[in-house]
């Protein structure tokens, strides 16, 4: 590949950004922390708050948390602060570096011995700088203006061109005729080496001021100096969320209600983008579509893959066009159309992306961030939904693989080895091209001793739950290094694992480049015999969690290493049996237990304190942060500043009850050692029962646990309750795990039909619907129920973790470890405080379902003694807590929620009297 040309390049880093203002949309202008915002409408208090918030972490390159509730336009306050921050950013940014080149065009001109001793290479700098030192000190001039260039303003689509001289100085014909000698090749090279031409003239300044160069001058240049790499840096934007669902909401919002346009990018699998027949077939009987991908592309029988550049040129993704700002839908519909690769396409333009669109676990796992090209170096990083980010990170940072998995990778690689003959002298696969014999054996023998290892009958397992048994290391009288030594697995034999796979690696990047240059020459495309992608990132993870649990790394203790034993799913699910791998060794028998080497990550920050490390900024905001204690220790990440924003609702407009006791006077306490009491199951029926009869349209009831709402719901289709609540509303339940995606998706589409009336009426319906789910489910997490889909949620218990699962355990008893501040220089919150919090935030998400919008209305009610008690409600998020009221009888918070349907529902007839009022007037 051609090295590029270093004006070019400079010109390219010094470009300005894409960013301009569409008018179309309308918009208000307003300034917030010193930058001017475009905003749609006149902002609620939240949003200004949240705007200048966020703005003035940017501003000080800080890290910042910020909660606003759902439905408080959190997501357009982040979309217009962080553009009108980056288009401020640059204007000085620009500014800056014109100021910078018109101070070393003027050294240029009045220092042309420095300038040659610095860039010439022919005169002895030292001798130059010493007849500097030497000269009489001059008075440092005032600039004269008809000398010095004025700053051009500069128009959006132009570079920062400031690569002319300006007037030149008086150069002897003899030095101007020797080689590089020339004033505008020195002024070129300086303009070129900024930082460097900088960096000369400080260090000249300190003992005696250049000509040329004022103080002023000298207080830019050392501006310039502080700030680094990012003086000259245009800082791109990557916007995290949980879903593709939810990156395609931002994009609405960014391309319908906003006037700013950019060039933004979307990422997303191979999975979501391939429109290759093949690689959709292989998706639908369980191959992996990326090794489907890579052979198309090797054969060279991807015709998308070949002209996906046709997107990237497409006159409806240019500036200005109507798919500026586009969408992965849209960019399918494209590729569908001009038959080119949508997943290509994207990932291409996201190296340009000003604005980039993503889900955030391709931010947070490194070996994905990797894959898809992402590159954080003093970049803006915004984290939304990101009530599970520690969850999240501690999973990225985490390997799991299992023996059959190992299998394939070894027998991939015997497969390899064997498929090799000699011609002239060189070992070939059977396809064409050189093996790397040694290098895969090594690999071959590291996947089989790990899969040996795990298939051992004399294993033993500390751990039992139900029918899956787990060891787990370290113990008392076993380090991990030890284990892994018993292996065979040295830092030595690591280092050479390492090396083989290196090799490979490149040797299959070699052989793929060298494919394309045949190809682009139209030679014949020779077949390329190589592991998988799946393979592949196999043994590149294994060796990334071994580099953290290698003895002296800064992270060994963070990591446990286990195996678990379980059942193997295929002997019950003959869909997953079909999936099976078509490589195997002996005969297709399903073995009777699945192994697993896991690594756990016990520290989110082994994760997220690199992304921290590297970006200018990082912004985590959710509807649900609360409570935000342990952030900052959990993530290992600094965060200046937090803010808990109000909700844009209007008090009277929600309603907080919390519950003690239920219609027979029994305590409603969803602990383990009362949910299996008949009196508990029958009041909380009874409640629940008496709040359905009362709550118009749609009701939200959370459990926590599958284990406990079947309980619930079995006694009250015995004691009549369940019948009771069918007469007003119509009952769905969540399936366990949510079941399948078109499971869950039919599920919730007959909720929504049920509730669904024409447009034109408030009324509520007279029957209703009732959705039984669980926290942490997917009814809980990010889905709108706005308006008449939820107006009351009821929340039953509270949703601690599994008390017993192996990872809470080992989670528990490592912020035990690091709790004490007298040990550790990193304190964590105590196992039981963390247990606490994953609680409390699971409980704040399943609340935000509801009030989805200013005008919107509804109910929050615990059916929980343990929130009387201002602990366990101040743990709930600021826009609840403050508004709470306590009841200890049920009869007492049955009349005040009556009265409050009742009120809401007269003010919604009123308001659609008004609406009717206002048609006939219009048709008349």
């Amino acid at each position: 590949m051609p090295e590029k040309n270093p004006v070019a390049a400079n010109l390219a880093s010094a470009a300005t950004d894409g960013l301009w203002l569409d008018p179309s949309v309308p918009a208000n202008s307003y300034y917030i922390g010193g930058v001017q915002v475009h905003f749609p409408f006149k902002p609620y208090p939240s949003q200004l708050a949240m705007m200048n918030h966020m703005i003035r972490a940017l501003n000080g390159s800080q890290n910042t948390m910020i909660e606003s509730p759902t439905g408080s336009g959190k997501s357009l306050a982040l979309l217009c602060a962080s553009l009108a921050w980056r288009q401020s950013f640059m204007a000085k940014r620009r500014q800056l570096l014109a100021n910078v080149n018109q101070i070393i065009s003027r050294f240029c001109r009045d220092n042309h011995q420095l300038l040659v001793a610095k860039f010439a290479g022919d005169i002895d700098a030292d001798d130059a700088e010493l007849e500097h030192a030497s000269a009489p000190d001059k008075p440092s001039k005032p600039r004269d203006p008809e000398l010095a260039e004025p700053a051009r303003p500069k128009d959006n689509d132009d570079d920062d061109d400031d690569f002319m001289p300006t007037a030149k100085s008086k150069v002897p014909e003899e030095t101007k005729n020797k080689p590089n000698h020339d004033p505008a090749y020195l002024q070129q090279m300086a303009l070129i080496r900024r930082a460097e031409t900088v960096d000369y003239i400080i260090d000249l300044a300190r003992t005696r001021m250049p000509d040329g160069v004022s103080l002023d001058d000298l207080s830019v240049l050392s501006g310039f100096k502080d700030q680094g790499e990012e003086a000259s840096h245009a800082p791109r934007i990557y916007f995290g969320t949980r879903t593709h669902k939810q990156v395609s909401q931002l994009i609405d919002e960014l391309r319908r209600k906003t006037p700013y346009r950019l060039r933004t990018a979307v990422l997303g699998s191979r999975a979501q983008t391939c429109i290759h027949g093949r690689a959709k077939k292989a998706a639908a009987s369980g191959e992996s579509v990326d090794d489907m991908c890579r052979t198309l592309r090797e054969d060279d029988n991807c015709g998308p893959f070949r002209a996906y550049r046709k997107i990237i040129g497409h006159k409806k993704l240019a500036r200005r066009g109507e798919l500026e700002i586009w969408d992965l839908e849209d960019l399918v519909s494209l590729g569908r159309k001009n038959m080119a690769c949508p997943y290509f396409a994207s990932r291409d333009m996201a190296g340009t992306a000003e604005l980039v669109f993503c889900p955030y676990n391709y931010i947070l796992d490194p070996a994905v961030r990797k894959a898809a090209g992402i590159n954080l170096d003093h970049n803006v990083v915004i984290l939304d939904e990101a009530h599970n980010i520690e969850n999240a990170a501690r999973d990225a940072g985490s390997f799991e693989v299992t023996d059959s998995q190992l299998s394939v990778l070894a027998f991939e690689c015997a497969k390899l080895i064997g498929d090799q003959h000699v011609h002239d002298g060189e070992l070939l696969t059977i396809g064409g091209g050189v093996i790397l014999l040694e290098e895969h054996r090594v690999l071959r023998t590291f996947a089989e001793t790990l899969s040996n290892w795990l298939q051992r009958d004399s294993n033993t397992y500390e751990y039992r739950d139900f029918e899956t048994e787990t060891s787990v290391w370290p113990k008392p009288d076993c380090p991990v290094s030890l284990v892994l030594q018993r292996l065979a697995l040295t830092p030595e034999v690591v280092a050479r694992i390492k090396s083989a796979f290196s090799k490979i690696d490149e040797q299959n990047s070699s052989a793929r480049s060298q494919a394309s240059q045949n190809k682009s020459m139209g030679l014949p495309a020779e077949e390329q015999q190589q592991l998988s992608a799946g393979a592949l990132r196999i043994v590149e993870s294994l060796l990334r969690v071994l580099d953290h649990v290698a003895n002296g790394s800064k992270y060994a203790s963070d990591f446990r290493m286990a195996i678990i034993r379980s059942p193997n799913p295929e002997l019950r699910d003959q869909a997953a049996a079909k999936k099976r791998k078509r490589y195997s060794v002996g005969p297709q028998q399903i073995p009777p237990f699945v192994n697993t080497l896991a690594f756990w990550c016990m520290n989110p920050g082994v994760v997220f304190n690199e992304i921290a490390q590297q970006s200018r900024s990082i912004v985590l905001t959710s509807g649900t942060l609360s409570p935000l204690d342990s952030y900052a220790s959990e993530l290992q990440v600094d965060f200046a500043s937090t803010l808990e924003a109000n909700h844009v609702i209007d008090p009277a407009r929600f309603l907080a009850l919390s519950i003690e006791c239920g219609p027979s006077g029994s305590p409603l306490e969803a602990k383990y050692r009362t949910t299996d009491q008949l009196s508990f199951q029958d009041d909380m029926g009874e409640a629940i029962a008496s709040i359905a009869a009362r709550c118009p349209d749609g009701m939200l009831v959370f459990a926590p646990s599958y284990a406990l709402l079947n309980k619930l719901l079995a006694r009250w289709e015995v004691t009549g309750h369940l019948a009771e609540i069918n007469v007003h509303k119509e009952v769905f339940i969540e399936p366990q795990g949510g079941g399948s995606k078109d499971q869950f998706d039919k599920l919730l589409a007959a909720y929504r039909d049920h509730l669904q009336r024409s447009s034109d009426t408030l009324q509520p319906l007279q029957r209703g619907a009732v959705m039984f789910a669980v926290y942490r489910g997917k009814v809980s997490e990010g889905i709108d129920f706005s308006d008449y889909y939820c107006r009351t949620v009821v929340n039953i218990g509270i949703p601690y973790p599994a008390f017993k699962d192996v990872k809470v355990v080992l989670k528990r008893e490592y912020n035990d470890a690091y709790s004490n501040p007298s040990v550790h220089e990193r304190v964590l919150l105590n196992g039981s405080k963390w247990y606490d919090i994953q609680a409390f935030r699971a409980i704040n998400q399943a609340l935000g379902r509801c009030l989805r919008h200013k005008n919107d209305w509804g109910a929050i009610i615990m059916l929980e003694a343990r929130f009387t008690h201002p602990r366990n409600i101040n743990r709930l998020s600021k826009w609840v807590r403050s508004h709470m009221r306590v009841f200890h009888g049920f009869n007492a918070a049955r009349q005040q929620l009556e009265s409050f349907y009742n009120e809401r529902i007269q003010d919604d007839a009123a308001l659609g009297t008004l609406i009717d009022d206002a048609v006939i007037t219009l048709e008349e």
